[in-house]
Formats: C-alpha cells, sequence, structure tokens
C-alpha cells in the first residue's frame, strides 16, 4: 500500500506537466515545480512536529544510530546483496524520458511534442508501478519477496532491453515504461518486505535506513555511469550496462541463500 500510494501520487504531476510543456514550453514549466516542492516541504515539516509530540519520553532520550553490527548480528547483509546488484542498475527514470523524447522526435515529432509524450508514458510508469505493488504485496503475502524481487528485476531486463534499440513507436515505447513500472512496483516492495520480516522491531528503523542508503548510493552510482555511457558512447550501451546488473540481481536472488523469513 505504502509503495501503491508513492507512485499513485507520481501520476498525476506527470499528467499536468505534459499539458503544461504543451502550452507553455519545457522551460516554463520548470517553474511550476515550485508548487508541489514547496507544498511537500510544508507537509513534512507539519508531519514531523507531530511525530515529536507522540513520543513517549524514554523514545525521544534514545540516541539515534545506525545499529550496523546488530544488523550482521541479524544476518541481513546477506540478503542485501541482490538488492544491491540491482540498485547498480536502477537508473533514474529521467534517463528514460530523455530516451523516449529523442526517439520520439527521431520519430517526425517536434521537441515540444516529444517531450509531452514521453511524460505521458512517465505517467504510464507510475500508475503501473502503483498497481503492481498492490498486486505484488499479495504475491509476497503469498510466496515471500524473493521471487517477487526476481520477477522485478527480471521486468527489468526487457524494459533496459528495449530502450537499448531504437524504437520510435510511442506504443512499443509505452511498453517498455510499463516494464520498468512493473519493475520497480515489485522489486521496492519485496526489499521493504524483506527489511521488515528479517529484523526484529527495535532493529527496523536501522534496517531501512541502511536500505534507503543503499538505494540512493546505487542508483547514483547507475545514474552517472549510464548517463556518461550514454552521452559518450550510445545510448544502447548504456542501457545494455543497466540490464547486465539486472540480470546479475535476478541470479543473485537464485544462488544466495539465506534464512527465509516467516510467511503467514
Amino acid at each position: 500500500m505504502e509503495r501503491a500510494g508513492d507512485n499513485l501520487g507520481a501520476v498525476v504531476d506527470p499528467l499536468l506537466a505534459s499539458l503544461l510543456v504543451a502550452t507553455v514550453g519545457i522551460r516554463v514549466s520548470f517553474f511550476f515545480a515550485l508548487i508541489p516542492g514547496t507544498l511537500a516541504a510544508v507537509a513534512i515539516s507539519v508531519a514531523a512536529a507531530r511525530a515529536r509530540r507522540m513520543a513517549t519520553a524514554v523514545e525521544a532520550r534514545e540516541r539515534a544510530r545506525l545499529e550496523l553490527g546488530s544488523l550482521r548480528r541479524a544476518r541481513l547483509f546477506r540478503p542485501l546483496l541482490p538488492v544491491a546488484l540491482f540498485e547498480l542498475g536502477n537508473i533514474a527514470t529521467t534517463l528514460l524520458i530523455l530516451r523516449a523524447t529523442q526517439l520520439l522526435e527521431h520519430g517526425g515529432r517536434s521537441p515540444t511534442a516529444a517531450a509531452s509524450l514521453a511524460i505521458l508514458l512517465y505517467a504510464g510508469h507510475n500508475l503501473t508501478a502503483s498497481i503492481v505493488a498492490l498486486v505484488g504485496g499479495t504475491w509476497i503475502d503469498r510466496w515471500g519477496p524473493r521471487p517477487v524481487f526476481a520477477a522485478g528485476a527480471g521486468a527489468y531486463v526487457l524494459a533496459y532491453g528495449g530502450f537499448a534499440f531504437p524504437i520510435h513507436h510511442w506504443l512499443l515505447l509505452a511498453g517498455c515504461f510499463c516494464l520498468a513500472g512493473a519493475g520497480i512496483g515489485l522489486a521496492e516492495t519485496a526489499e521493504s518486505t524483506l527489511v521488515a520480516q528479517l529484523l526484529p522491531d527495535r532493529l527496523r528503523g536501522s534496517g531501512f535506513g541502511l536500505l534507503g542508503g543503499l538505494q540512493s548510493a546505487g542508483d547514483f552510482l547507475s545514474s552517472t555511469i549510464v548517463g556518461l555511457l550514454y552521452v559518450a558512447v550510445t545510448p544502447t550501451i548504456g542501457f545494455a550496462y543497466a540490464a547486465a546488473w539486472m540480470v546479475l540481481a535476478v541470479a543473485a536472488t537464485v544462488l544466495v541463500r539465506h534464512r527465509e523469513p516467516r510467511v503467514s
């Protein structure tokens, strides 16, 4: 539900952005990003203040720390290996939008029309991720997070494989966006569930902190390297590089055995 809500919230804005790009242009549309950004800053400030009031005196006195030693003793590091490989191939969606825009433009559309359509395809990516996250959560409850995570990485292999080729038809590009959306909807849901199920309550904060750091670092490295390959070599090589990490993530999920969380 949490992953579905996050992705569903990112559907309306791309639709509005596509309309703005088509009417007022790309440059002016960036100024409208100040509106949701400001509202998000206000919302998180209010939520943080409310959380502090709800905390008990004992919780307030506890020193915040990342308990890496406890996480190691809880045997979390080994299950996170496939996650690390996945994140090294999980590139920013802006690269997908850039690739789609250039392909659509080379297919005969104007730069503005190509950008507007690519943003619409991105909205489809987020809608797919929202729906698939709910379905993936049901699958996780039944079979556990490992097979669902492997399915998510496999969806990315197909998506990046599609983006590696010079596809100009918007329907085929939409399919690639939907595959990528399905991949993130399954994989992120499985990652969060894996951490939650493997750790006791007192370590879950540290566990999710480690997962978030791993996701951020991996996404930064993958997006940087793929971006450099995209510009310096070819987009095909860049997306092939990302797809290779996803193949390794699938292989590691199958080969790396660890203590399975209990599934009720």
